[in-house]
């Protein structure tokens, strides 16, 4: 459904209408690739590159382009600021190969905020925060959902109380939706 959502899948059956634009249809290729650009995805997989938290959160931009207080709040919003300012390099810490000196629930947290980095409109969280303990994982989504009305959130979890702050829940079950 998130792969439908974000436009990198076209439905075998029916349309995704965005502003009442098929997403697929015809010539709409300018209208897909803007569509997408207004999208921030956390996948449930964290690909870190090996190479140092800042440039991992703000990944893709050249390192001189960093803007390192922009780097600073999204770690702060994404509950991992604390941890990253302890170590003896900070944000210039090198994750390792395969983010091999995080663990689980840090590189989900460091994956977070390279969304909020990117300061985009829609932000898609599949199990994003599926490594978290309950407390950290709470105020994650706090942080997020209080941060900033001005996006939309997209979120999928299997643990109900990570949703208690959406608006609007679906139940999927073997690809219906029930509710």
């Amino acid at each position: 459904l998130l792969d439908l959502i974000m436009g990198l899948l076209k439905p075998s059956s029916g349309k995704i209408l965005i502003d009442g634009i098929d997403l697929h249809e015809g010539n709409q290729l300018n209208h897909l690739i803007s569509w997408r650009n207004l999208i921030a995805h956390v996948p449930q997989s964290i690909y870190l590159i090996d190479d140092s938290i800042a440039q991992n959160i703000a990944f893709g931009v050249p390192s001189e382009d960093i803007n390192y207080a922009e780097v600073h709040e999204a770690a702060h919003r994404a509950q991992i600021s604390s941890y990253i300012e302890s170590l003896d390099k900070q944000y210039h810490t090198l994750v390792g190969e395969d983010a091999i000196r995080l663990s689980g629930g840090q590189r989900q947290r460091i994956a977070i905020a390279r969304a909020l980095y990117r300061k985009k409109r829609i932000l898609i969280l599949d199990e994003a925060t599926s490594a978290l303990d309950n407390y950290t994982e709470k105020l994650v989504i706090d942080s997020i959902m209080e941060s900033d009305k001005e996006f939309t959130i997209i979120m999928v979890s299997h643990n109900l109380s990570t949703l208690n702050n959406c608006d609007i829940i679906f139940k999927i079950d073997n690809g219906k939706i029930l509710y």
